[in-house]
């Protein structure tokens, strides 16, 4: 185990798999863990780097949505409306979909998950170890003091986030796009709890008004029709990515 600095994860791994590789020592797993304001914004370079190098090791982001250790200040991560320390009226712009990005570059495996759904997070873990190349996952890590919340519904604010269709359960593996339980059933947007639910319960998102939860469910009701377009190009006999 490394501490670092918070930016240069994907870096240090990086030097770590090098050093590891010049060794001939194949069998060990390299695992970098970073938060959002380290993956999303400070550290996306780093990171970028590695997976064009398809440097062969899981990135894990852990996402709180701001920048916990230092105060709670906004992050990329930050979603639309939310009051940090340096968004007290509420952030203005909208989450950056890092899993995506990261997607984007063609790696092997990413893929999204919530501490709320444990065995998803270690089924994702144990898929990631199996694959050659840049894994990545991105965890919804709901935080009482900076979303403003009491700490015993930590639980149910991550299952709120899934239920609500705001935070996805998806793996892309080769290319392929999959929904994960219970994300694979809310494709049918009646089955989806309604995202006031999830905000009005967290006092970060006490400057909401109603325009602007109309605007999110908007959103969220869009991001579920690309997920639908990707599903429907992710059918059995497509190319996957080549395996490394």
């Amino acid at each position: 185990m490394q501490n670092i600095l918070f930016e240069s994860t994907a870096a240090a791994a990086s030097g770590i798999v090098a050093a590891l590789r010049q060794r001939k020592l194949e069998d060990i797993t390299v695992v970098g863990w970073a938060g959002d304001g380290g993956t999303v914004d400070i550290g996306i370079q780093a990171l970028s780097g590695a997976a064009e190098r398809e440097t062969n090791f899981i990135y894990i982001c852990y996402d709180n949505e701001a920048y916990g250790n230092t105060g709670m200040q906004r992050s990329g991560a930050t979603p639309y409306g939310a009051w940090t320390t340096t968004t007290p009226s509420g952030k203005r712009e909208r989450k950056k979909d890092m899993t995506l990005i990261m997607a984007a570059h063609r790696v092997p495996y990413v893929a999204t998950a919530c501490p709320s759904y444990p065995l998803d997070f270690i089924n994702k873990l144990r898929k990631a170890k199996e694959i050659k190349g840049t894994k990545y996952i991105h965890i919804l890590a709901p935080c009482p003091t900076g979303w403003r919340y009491d700490a015993n519904k930590t639980v149910e604010m991550g299952r709120l986030a899934v239920l609500t269709g705001l935070w996805a359960l998806f793996e892309i593996e080769y290319g392929r796009f999959k929904l994960n339980s219970p994300s694979d059933r809310l494709l049918d947007k009646s089955k989806r709890k309604p995202v006031k639910e999830y905000l009005t319960l967290q006092g970060r998102f006490r400057n909401l008004k109603e325009e602007d939860i109309e605007k999110i469910q908007k959103w969220v009701d869009e991001n579920w029709e690309h997920y639908r377009k990707m599903l429907a190009n992710s059918t059995s006999d497509s190319t996957p990515y080549g395996k490394i």
